[in-house]
């Protein structure tokens, strides 16, 4: 491993277990086995280097959505498994649960920016996805943007919030509840796809 790839390696670490806060480039650059001169010569300012962490964050999302899509499976089915994925890699990831944790103990800041960064890209992931599904004709028009964060933010509040005061939902009541409150409204033929059209509930 060349010291750019240890720096982010550890810099990863120092995020996940500490977040942005109690992270310093002195830190990091004594768990890497490096002068703090050495990483500020691969990343200017603890701001570039976590941004580095964001994208590589982001990039393990996006594969991690890219997994559980079946080329030719109904277009719902595979947003939905989809959004099931990336609402639980949002949730059990450690960056981003820290961050989360960060952003709730000591409000606005880099943390906060971070998770709005994160959110929008999974925004334009969808909405580039809802576009997709207008142009082939299995969405009816709407505005593919607005309709991206209704999802995320819906779909969140069902694996998460839910959870606060009830049973977790089961992929199979996740599932259900997608197709009648967003597929049955979306799809451009009445009723959307039918549960005996859904292939594979379970993709993960």
């Amino acid at each position: 491993m060349d010291v750019h790839e240890r720096v982010l390696q550890v810099a990863l670490e120092s995020f996940s277990h500490f977040g942005y806060k109690g992270t310093t480039m002195e830190q990091v650059a004594r768990a890497a086995g490096v002068g703090k001169g050495t990483v500020y010569s691969l990343f200017d300012s603890k701001e570039s280097l976590f941004q580095e962490i964001l994208s590589r964050v982001i990039a393990s999302m996006r594969s991690a959505v890219d997994e559980v899509l079946v080329p030719g499976a109904p277009f719902f089915t595979n947003l939905e498994r989809g959004m099931r994925r990336v609402v639980r890699f949002r949730k059990e990831h450690e960056v981003l649960v820290k961050l989360a944790l960060e952003v709730r103990q000591y409000g606005v800041g880099p943390a906060r920016d971070g998770l709005l960064q994160v959110e929008r890209s999974i925004v334009g992931f969808l909405k580039r996805y809802i576009e997709q599904g207008i142009a082939q004709g299995d969405v009816k028009p709407c505005n593919p943007e607005l309709i991206a964060f209704i999802l995320l933010r819906t779909y969140t509040a069902m694996v998460t919030d839910w959870e606060n005061s009830h049973d977790p939902l089961s992929d199979d009541e996740l599932v259900d509840v997608f197709h009648l409150v967003f597929a049955g409204g979306l799809a451009a033929s009445e009723g959307g796809e039918r549960p005996n059209e859904r292939i594979g509930d379970s993709a993960e």
